[in-house]
């Protein structure tokens, strides 16, 4: 467990507050609660610029990859 002397305060509007509230699962913290938020949005996000990319995107092979970046097969 983390120290209180390690957490963040984050002001946040009564509104979001009960909002967070009842999306919160019994026995679960707000530390987890927004872990799991952040989670979802990276996975969001991921998944957007994927989708950006296959549809807007310019593509390489893998060797052509490598090529471009210096990198070596392992």
């Amino acid at each position: 467990m983390v120290s209180q002397s390690t957490y963040k305060r984050i002001p946040v509007s009564p509104t979001t507050w009960e909002k967070l509230s009842l999306i919160k699962k019994p026995g679960e913290t707000f530390d987890q609660l927004i872990s799991d938020l952040v989670a979802e949005r990276e996975k969001r996000d991921i998944i957007r610029h994927a989708m950006h990319v296959s549809e807007e995107g310019e593509y390489l092979s893998l060797d052509e990859a490598r090529d471009a970046w210096g990198l070596d097969e392992d």
